[in-house]
């Protein structure tokens, strides 16, 4: 057997203390507040036809009231931001280091969506309603009713077909301001709304592609985490093509689209899919990547 050299083991001995270290504490931070990491699902997570409140998400049940905020100390979120970016990068697979890294980072890309959003009546609206993305108040059932070309159905079956719920999206517990936090809680609960509009699959790499077009969309710095980390494991030839068809694809369609973060979904299930995604802008990834292939 090949034995590692004395300076090797002494780098892997502190680089396994370092982690155990940052385990330790963030630990420590989540018996203070239990709430602050709670493993959640695996993640790989227009132009305005109309500007009208939607009366299932207009319920006071469904209103939005930050109740998941964890008070943290400037201290402790900055060891939440530096502890759930290294095991986030050893653990890509985990949702809760993923998200707690998105709201403790998310900061400035929050307030440039905001922005964004104020600048659309119906954008401001969804901020001034503050809408939920529910299995309550959008349920699949009654979607899978609606004729099959419309958006609505669309979204139901790719839910249903994948054994997908709304409800799995964790409620944001970092973000103390009430609208900041509402955006990245809208962002989660619209990721499978994009989904289906792009016409991503949940490959890895077709989540890796969704979070490069995302990234582009938000700017948030999970989305670009996400996309950087996620190849690594990958093998050469899926990496080729994330280079080659995802990341192209990603760029091409948030240049042709508007801005997706201030478009209220739910108005427009009963939208025929393909006009709707005309309307928005956004180019289908499956669509690119066939009108892309160089054998055609």
């Amino acid at each position: 057997p090949v034995h590692p050299s004395p300076g090797e083991a002494s780098g892997s001995r502190r680089r396994g203390l370092a982690m155990k270290c940052i385990r330790r504490v963030l630990g420590n931070v989540m018996r203070r507040n239990p709430r602050s990491f709670r493993r959640g699902p695996s993640p790989f997570e227009l132009r305005a036809l109309s500007s009208e409140p939607s009366n299932a998400s207009n319920s006071k049940k469904f209103e939005w009231k930050n109740d998941g905020f964890v008070k943290t100390s400037t201290p402790e979120t900055v060891f939440l931001a530096f502890g759930s970016a290294t095991l986030g990068l050893l653990y890509p697979e985990r949702a809760d280091l993923i998200a707690t890294l998105g709201e403790t980072t998310g900061g400035p890309a929050l307030r440039r969506i905001k922005s964004k959003m104020e600048a659309t009546r119906e954008g401001r609206l969804i901020l001034e309603e503050k809408p939920r993305i529910s299995s309550e108040t959008l349920p699949l059932d009654s979607l899978l009713k609606l004729d099959s070309n419309t958006f609505g159905f669309a979204y139901a079956k790719f839910m249903s077909s994948h054994g997908y719920t709304s409800d799995e999206r964790p409620l944001v517990k970092h973000i103390e301001d009430i609208d900041l936090a509402y955006v990245m809680q809208r962002y989660r609960e619209v990721h499978d709304f994009w989904h289906v509009l792009a016409d991503a699959p949940t490959t890895v790499e077709g989540e890796i592609g969704q979070k490069a077009f995302e990234f582009l969309q938000t700017g948030l710095p999970m989305a670009l985490l996400s996309t950087v980390v996620g190849p690594l494991r990958l093998s050469h030839d899926q990496r080729m093509r994330i280079l080659t068809a995802y990341l192209p694809w990603a760029y091409t369609c948030h240049s042709n689209c508007t801005f997706l973060m201030g478009i209220r979904y739910e108005n427009y299930l009963k939208e025929d899919l393909e006009s709707f995604r005309k309307q928005l802008g956004v180019v289908p990834l499956t669509q690119y990547i066939q009108n892309s292939d160089p054998t055609k």
